[in-house]
């Protein structure tokens, strides 16, 4: 588990500074379904492609290993501009807790 605090003092890209901020929690936003990559998805589970979609999770790697954990995004909010931007490097973890 990957513990972070809420606020922290960061480089800021649009101030050009050091500032305080703070993290804002990731959400988890599906797809729309106008969104090119849904339609399509939806097009091969609705006409059937071979065993799409996957019912085992195993299958879908065939033969690497798949990941446990994913790529959480953090966003964070500059105080001072009012400005928010993400992490360039996303950390891998399974479980993120934000302390106050």
């Amino acid at each position: 588990m990957v513990k972070i605090p809420k606020e922290q003092r960061r480089y800021c890209p649009n101030c050009d500074k050091h500032t305080e901020q703070t993290l804002k929690e990731p959400t988890d936003r599906s797809d729309g379904p106008f969104k090119k990559k849904f339609r399509k998805r939806q097009r091969k589970v609705d006409n059937g492609y071979g065993s799409f979609p996957y019912e085992n999770p195993a299958i879908r790697s065939r033969g690497r290993k798949n990941p446990t954990s994913e790529k959480k995004d953090l966003e964070f909010n500059c105080k001072e501009c009012g400005k928010s931007y993400k992490r360039q490097n996303p950390i891998r973890t399974s479980k993120l807790e934000i302390e106050r």
